[in-house]
């Protein structure tokens, strides 16, 4: 009987690749779940230098330039998630 609740089996993963520890499949790594990663990193990193740019006092290209990072990454994050629900 499958687990459902089991984390490391998937749509996308190998059935003929397993772990040497544990002796069982690995995860498949996709696309898109790379570029969710990179978009949350950048996310953060963005908020963090806008954080910055207020507390440093910076001028306004500081503040508009992590904002419009920080906009685009979420935009980028909602439409991916939007796409995977179809």
């Amino acid at each position: 009987m499958t687990d459902p609740y089991r984390l490391t089996t998937g749509p996308g993963t190998h059935t003929d690749t397993y772990s040497e520890t544990a002796g069982e499949p690995l995860p498949v790594v996709t696309g898109a779940g790379v570029a969710r990663t990179v978009l949350w990193a950048l996310l953060v990193i963005s908020a963090i230098g806008n954080m910055v740019a207020s507390y440093a006092a910076l001028g306004t290209p500081a503040h508009l330039a992590c904002g419009s990072i920080t906009a685009l990454c979420l935009t980028a994050l909602v439409v991916q998630r939007l796409r995977s629900r179809r």
